[in-house]
């Protein structure tokens, strides 16, 4: 309502109303103005902080920015080299083509001393051969045409390596959602513990005032009324701790996903779960920690093949354009020839090393054999924390309906408790252990919930990557 005075007049400190309201003092418009801004400043607290609760982010949110996480750029770089230097191995399927030029200045011609053996007495004369600047150059291709399989095995190795260290960084993006996935539900859990905490902290306030009132009526030993103070304060204390807690986990996030984290939505549980003997057919089938180990299976297969080649023989081809002379033309020094062109091809075959060989050859097969029990025995760990996970969550589940109803029973004792004090027919100490076992109670069911969305993400993502984004994709917004 909307009030208009057409004119007021001020008389010892006071306004008059001309149209008969009531006098108001110059004190209470003052409070009046200063009531109106506290309004404006509560008001604008009120839309920021819609404003930073629409900033939230949510689980699918977060993960989606672990892909760009700096480890996991590093890996990605990493990856990359691999494949190149793969690619640079490759290039020994292919003939080689070298070009050389080398320029020499001698000290002294070179020269050629004749010598008579039918004429004792004749003097002998050095006679040059060639003179003091030599330059030669040519033009070689080269190629190996047999090397006993060493080169496709080489090459073979070197696309394994670039394929484990892809693989790799898929794992790396595994164990980083992981990662992100037990900070987010640490941070969920913080955040209900604390919403369960301010409740408690309410409680224990009106259990003050109550308390206060019954001690200024010497209805309350002063006993009953410290305890409850000092029970106030540790809740302060634990509510400090707790947002201190939740700063850190959310650094730590901010730190994972290289982005500031503001905050996060409550994650959502309705997650189609496959059974267990589905995760884990898709995790020995598809999970990138797997795969590498099946890749190093394979590489040390190629050093058993690279360890046999030394038993054949290696066979090479070569042809070279070559010339020398006494300058950069090339075109001969007066002496020899200018052109020393050729076509060669070279066998070599190494007929006896000191057992090394066969020693190598030994030393493969072994570290062969130790990759596939490897493989083997990290395939059971997989199956056995699939297992382990799957037992965790139904245990889980468990406890969190009889916490649930913990929460019913002790909010029920609280308010017998609260009533019963208010009659006097309890003690401070009572109602404020009634009120700690409460918010206990809602911190508890708050910390089997995220723990159940934190083993629900692990088992998926224990699953492989496929499964966990498969899951994810019904619950984005």
């Amino acid at each position: 309502m909307k009030l208009s005075f057409k004119s007021l007049k001020v008389m010892k400190g006071h306004l008059w109303s001309l149209k008969g309201f009531p006098p108001i003092t110059a004190n209470d418009c003052a409070k009046r103005i200063m009531t109106a801004k506290q309004m404006t400043k509560q008001t604008t607290f009120l839309l920021l902080l819609g404003l930073t609760s629409l900033q939230a982010q949510t689980y699918q949110e977060v993960i989606q920015k672990v892909d760009r996480a700096l480890a996991l750029k590093s890996a990605t770089e990493l990856t990359q080299a691999a494949r190149s230097m793969a690619q640079s191995i490759d290039g020994k399927n292919y003939p080689s083509l070298d070009a050389h030029l080398s320029a020499a200045y001698l000290k002294e011609t070179p020269t050629m001393i004749l010598h008579f053996p039918i004429a004792p007495g004749m003097p002998s004369s050095p006679l040059p051969m060639g003179t003091k600047e030599r330059w030669q150059g040519d033009i070689t291709l080269s190629y190996p045409l047999f090397t006993g399989f060493a080169v496709t095995a080489s090459i073979d190795k070197a696309r394994l390596e670039a394929e484990k260290a892809h693989l790799k960084t898929l794992d790396l993006k595994r164990n980083l959602y992981l990662k992100a996935t037990q900070l987010y539900s640490a941070i969920y859990a913080k955040k209900a513990i604390l919403s369960a905490q301010i409740k408690e902290k309410a409680a224990m306030e009106a259990a003050y005032k109550k308390a206060e009132g019954l001690y200024d009526n010497g209805l309350l030993p002063p006993a009953g009324l410290y305890n409850i103070k000092a029970k106030r304060y540790a809740v302060d204390a634990a509510l400090i701790q707790t947002k201190s807690d939740i700063q850190t986990l959310k650094n730590r996030l901010s730190y994972l996903i290289d982005e500031p984290i503001d905050d996060i939505e409550a994650p959502t549980t309705s997650v189609p779960m496959p059974d267990v003997d589905t995760l884990i057919a898709q995790a020995l089938q598809s999970r990138a920690d797997i795969s590498a180990l099946q890749h190093v299976l394979k590489i040390d297969e190629s050093l058993e093949s690279l360890a046999k080649s030394r038993y054949y023989p290696t066979v090479a081809l070569a042809a070279a354009v070559k010339k020398q002379g006494d300058t950069i033309r090339l075109n001969g020094d007066g002496y020899t020839n200018a052109d020393r062109s050729y076509v060669g091809a070279s066998v070599s075959w190494n007929l006896f090393g000191g057992l090394s060989d066969q020693k190598r050859l030994e030393a493969a097969r072994h570290k062969k054999l130790a990759a596939a029990i490897e493989l083997s025995d990290y395939k059971n760990r997989v199956k056995t924390d699939l297992k382990n996970t799957f037992i965790a969550l139904q245990a889980l589940t468990n406890k969190l309906q009889s916490a649930k109803m913990e929460i019913k029973a002790r909010d029920e004792y609280y308010k017998l408790t609260q009533g019963r004090f208010d009659n006097q027919l309890a003690s401070a100490d009572e109602l404020s252990r009634a009120i700690a076992d409460l918010a206990a109670a809602r911190a508890k069911a708050a910390a089997l919930q995220s723990e159940i969305f934190n083993q629900k993400m692990t088992l998926l993502l224990q699953g492989g990557l496929k499964s966990f984004q498969a899951a994810l994709v019904p619950t984005k917004r």
